[in-house]
């Protein structure tokens, strides 16, 4: 074997240029676009190893990260240069990895396969891992949707909002309680990112979290209470966070939805977003 395997708490920046160049190496020669989350790769705690790189002769030619948002599972993206495959990398990084995982009592890893990647498709038929859902990733294009007499307030989120962001997770994502409350307190202590409680005659009936990364918005963790849907809160609230990032002076903007969610996909198509592509993640139990 001439490669080595090597875990890490942080990558250093030369690190995290090399594995950008690994990705557009492999969405170039796979034609795919490949979602590592480069954004989070910069701001690891150091408290665990959750990246790991495999180098042969002082190149890197393979990576593998790790997204734990709750205890309850690991999200997991990485790749191979197509020029080092089939000769046990990326078994080799994902065996580490899951040994981190066994260390820290989380029970499996869902890996985020590209739709177009024929070698990571493979690779889950392989390992016999179980499809368990996909994602479509969107883009906003093209000129601004006219804004819907607003029936809602919006307002950041504080640390006083803690148990009610943990209520709309639990009953907007349909989540257990103990997941929501990790997850919650997780993006709490994302510096780069601002949640947004969505009003109805000051009672909360939903929230939406916004982020800038590498020069463009995301839109993330977007949910209104089963009981106030319908009601088009969702494309109001979607509307004004979308004038809330072009007011900070960005165009650009991306956010992913599940693709069995079809009132989803038609609430952000009306507001201008156009699928981009799909992920397809992948169960394997550990």
């Amino acid at each position: 074997m001439g490669y080595q395997v090597r875990g890490t708490t942080q990558m250093t920046a030369e690190e995290l240029s090399a594995v950008k160049q690994l990705v557009k190496v492999c969405n170039e020669h796979d034609e795919i676009d490949l979602k590592i989350n480069p954004d989070m790769l910069t701001r690891r705690s150091g408290t665990h190893t959750e990246d790991f790189l495999c180098y042969e002769d002082d190149q890197l030619v393979g990576f593998l990260g790790m997204y734990v948002f709750h205890g309850a599972e690991a999200e997991v993206s990485g790749m191979v240069h197509p020029q080092y495959r089939r000769k046990g990398i990326f078994r080799a990084m994902q065996a580490q990895a899951a040994e981190e995982c066994q260390q820290r009592k989380i029970p499996e890893q869902l890996f985020i396969v590209q739709r177009e990647s024929l070698s990571g498709k493979a690779c889950m038929e392989q390992w016999g891992a179980q499809y368990k859902f996909s994602e479509y990733w969107m883009d906003l294009e093209g000129e601004k949707k006219n804004v819907p007499v607003c029936a809602i307030q919006m307002r950041a989120a504080e640390k006083a909002d803690l148990e009610t962001l943990i209520w709309l997770n639990v009953h907007g994502f349909q989540m257990e309680e103990e997941q929501a409350r990790e997850m919650s307190k997780r993006i709490e202590g994302e510096s780069n990112s601002k949640t947004y409680l969505i009003l109805v005659e000051d009672k909360p009936v939903g929230k939406i979290s916004a982020m800038i990364s590498e020069g463009k918005g995301f839109i993330f963790g977007f949910c209104v209470h089963p009981d106030h849907q319908g009601k088009g809160y969702g494309r109001q609230a979607l509307a004004k966070t979308i004038e809330l990032i072009f007011e900070q002076g960005y165009e650009e903007m991306s956010l992913e939805v599940a693709c069995e969610n079809s009132h989803a996909l038609g609430l952000y198509e009306s507001c201008g977003f156009v699928v981009k592509s799909a992920n397809d993640y992948y169960k394997l139990l550990l």
